[in-house]
């Protein structure tokens, strides 16, 4: 930990063809970011808990189990097929008690790739609920669910977490208007795309 950052950016790649991926694709950009902005990038490659039959996804809620989630003053997660653009500016800070994330698809949910936040008791609690959930695949679910029921969610700029498809009307947005992180969805042809893609626009 870097005593002098106040913010910490995490992300957990766990299994080898994810880890290769986001070596080849997202780690210099995740760690550009960092060193940019002044927070201490985290790179979990390990599950930070045991939570059997259920998607990895999950861990994201597990980790008030480290120790260094309660040392910062600010918790930034991302999802590890995200790719930041050399231009994208710092999270905005999000009032304790609060979860700052982009709204997803229909019925409203928020998505779980980027989350911000304060790290204390009222967040954990609220991933603890969120646990409890049966739902062995929607995180993002079980999240948004315990978030709205306790008026905790934070709306920030979707150019933050830009969900990248190509059989969809927005991937002329995508491409062409300026977003900060490209979210690829864990898409095998997607992620060295918008690498490419990136790259050309010098970006």
């Amino acid at each position: 930990m870097n005593k002098q950052s106040q913010t910490a950016l995490c992300t957990i790649v766990v299994g080898k063809a994810y880890q290769d991926a986001f070596d080849r694709y997202c780690r210099k950009r995740f760690e550009r970011y960092a060193k940019k902005h002044g927070y201490d990038p985290i790179i979990l490659t390990e599950p930070v808990r045991e939570l059997r039959g259920r998607k990895f996804t999950w861990q994201k809620l597990c980790l008030p189990d480290q120790d260094w989630w309660w040392q910062y003053e600010q918790v930034i997660f991302v999802d590890a097929d995200i790719l930041i653009a050399r231009d994208a500016p710092p999270l905005p800070i999000v009032t304790k008690g609060k979860i700052g994330g982009v709204p997803d698809k229909l019925p409203y949910q928020i998505n779980s790739g980027v989350l911000v936040y304060h790290p204390d008791e009222v967040i954990k609690s609220l991933f603890d609920e969120a646990l409890l959930d049966e739902d062995p695949f929607w995180d993002q679910r079980a999240l948004t669910r315990v978030m709205l029921y306790r008026n905790m969610e934070k709306i920030i700029d979707r150019r933050f977490n830009r969900q990248f498809y190509f059989k969809c009307w927005t991937l002329f947005s995508s491409l062409f208007r300026r977003q900060w992180f490209y979210h690829a969805c864990h898409g095998k042809i997607k992620m060295p795309f918008i690498h490419w893609w990136l790259r050309i626009t010098l970006r």
